[in-house]
């Protein structure tokens, strides 16, 4: 009984000795993940002004068509990747200042076009080889 007693007291002390250490090690995480958001979503906010002004110097024929479609799929790529980390964060809010192409209902519907062409693109390779074998 007192070995019991003893093992007890040792347990209790040993929680109530490290009960601050583990709820400072979850407020760090919790800083650094509200650091990371926040980081994120001022990247996202650049992306969307470079993509407004992109569209601005294209509409007043400032760069040439080949430089804008380079410039813009690199910023959408970038935009994107950061819209997936935010996802990834838990964090899924939709800016007002979002660019009509980069809205999760456009991204999600160019990503399902791209996937059902690759798809069909897929299907016709696979029906040539087997005709072209016959």
């Amino acid at each position: 009984m007192p070995i019991t007693l003893g093992v007890l007291v040792a347990l209790v002390s040993l929680v109530v000795i490290t009960l601050p250490f583990i709820r400072r090690s979850g407020a760090a995480q919790s800083a650094r993940h509200a650091g990371e958001i926040e980081r994120l979503t001022r990247l996202r906010s650049d992306l969307y002004e470079q993509i407004g002004q992109i569209q601005a110097d294209h509409a007043a024929n400032t760069i040439t068509d080949e430089d804008y479609q380079h410039q813009l799929l690199e910023l959408r790529v970038g935009a994107a990747e950061t819209i997936r980390s935010l996802d990834q964060l838990g964090h899924e809010d939709e800016p007002q200042d979002a660019p009509e192409l980069l809205t999760r209902k456009a991204l999600e519907e160019e990503i399902a076009a791209l996937r059902r062409a690759g798809s069909r693109e897929r299907t016709d390779a696979d029906g040539r080889t087997g005709a072209g074998e016959s």
